[in-house]
């Protein structure tokens, strides 16, 4: 039996269950991906199928060694799709590969080879992009490649040397289009603030040497014998079985100690910042001594990484992000004053190998940033041309 007040409110039901049954339900849309790489991996999955050539010719375009022709734009015409994700991908702060940090030194990491590969497509617009004219989109392609070095990031030691080998190929882009665009001061002005104002994280390698100690670690065992004689060595089955029967649980527990004592040091000496000489001086040291005919020693030289290559590396990496800053305050003066400095600017970053200023010389072409010491093992002497257009 109906009341007065249910009587009232039957009609005012009814019209709003009429209405819900007309009007369209209005249904909220998921958001985007909150991990970068998840977009990443699509625009690795949207990249063109190329053949070796195509490959080829497109790297050479990154490097900056041919200039771009139709066929290079044809490829990144195919490309354009996984463009696009990286895009989306550098517009998100985080990003998780999923390693599979339990499978130890047997993790397979097939996208690091994939990150290569859209770099080189990445650096290749950027310099057709700056053949026609547009060095705003160029440059913002190279910025691209510090956000894409980012997250690759240093979860281990691998995507590290990755990230810092992307960063190198972004600064050297830079240098060349900076040269053509000397004339632009506000577009000059604007790289230099960008360039000023990261995301505050860099790359380390510290972070992925804690890893691989325990990675390691874990394997220096006895149980774990053929499996590290595998990963270490590619000898002939007579000399893995002599290997194994001069092997002891014994000596692995030397070599887990010599291995733990010599990454612990090694992390104090890349935390202490001391010159570069000195730096990579006691890291080499830290694998001179192990003997090579001691069981325990020699397994823990087999595990320990190449840490004053990787110190080289980062080393250089700092140089080059220091020599493109250098490098567009040199070319805003040039802009403002329509003639190159006579000498580096006041206030300029050191060269990281000597702690000095770098070597600056004027060319006919343009200038030359030059460090004043030598990549320590390697002798090379960095420079860094930039062609004035």
């Amino acid at each position: 039996m109906l009341t007065n007040t249910n009587k009232k409110l039957a009609p005012v039901v009814l019209a709003i269950v009429m209405v819900s049954l007309v009007a369209p339900r209005a249904q909220a849309i998921p958001p985007d991906p909150d991990n970068a790489a998840l977009l990443y991996y699509q625009g690795f999955l949207s990249l063109a199928e190329l053949d070796d050539d195509a490959r080829d010719l497109l790297g050479d375009v990154a490097r900056g060694k041919v200039d771009p022709n139709d066929r290079v734009r044809e490829y990144l015409d195919q490309c354009q799709g996984g463009i696009e994700f990286a895009e989306a991908a550098a517009e998100v702060p985080n990003c998780h590969w999923g390693f599979r940090f339990s499978q130890g030194f047997d993790a397979l990491m097939p996208q690091l080879g994939q990150a290569r590969a859209l770099t080189f497509v990445l650096m290749a617009d950027a310099r057709v992009r700056a053949a026609d004219g547009d060095y705003r989109g160029a440059l913002e392609r190279c910025l691209m490649t510090e956000t894409f070095s980012r997250h690759i990031g240093d979860d281990t030691l691998i995507s590290y040397l990755v990230s810092i080998a992307v960063k190198a190929m972004g600064y050297r882009c830079m240098d060349d289009v900076v040269g053509q665009a000397v004339d632009d001061a506000p577009l000059l002005e604007w790289l230099k603030r960008e360039l000023s104002t990261g995301s505050g994280y860099e790359v380390s390698p510290v972070r992925p040497l804690k890893f691989e100690r325990e990675i390691a670690l874990d394997t220096l065992r006895m149980e774990k014998i053929d499996h590290f004689i595998t990963i270490t060595n590619e000898m002939d089955e007579d000399v893995q079985a002599k290997i194994k029967a001069r092997t002891s649980e014994e000596e692995l527990a030397l070599g887990r100690r010599l291995y733990s004592e010599r990454a612990i040091l090694a992390l104090e000496i890349l935390a202490a910042d001391g010159s570069y000489e000195e730096t990579f001086t006691q890291l080499e040291r830290l694998s001179e001594d192990l003997d090579p005919n001691a069981p325990g020693e020699w397994a823990a030289g087999l595990l320990m990484p190449a840490i004053g290559r990787i110190y080289n590396l980062k080393t250089r990496s700092v140089s080059d992000a220091r020599a493109i800053r250098i490098g567009v305050e040199i070319c805003l003066q040039r802009a403002k004053t329509g003639q190159l400095p006579k000498a580096l600017p006041a206030g300029s970053p050191k060269d990281p190998f000597s702690g000095k200023e770098f070597a600056y010389e004027r060319t006919d072409g343009g200038f030359v940033l030059r460090c004043r010491a030598k990549e320590m093992k390697t002798e090379r002497l960095h420079e860094y041309a930039f062609a004035v257009k």
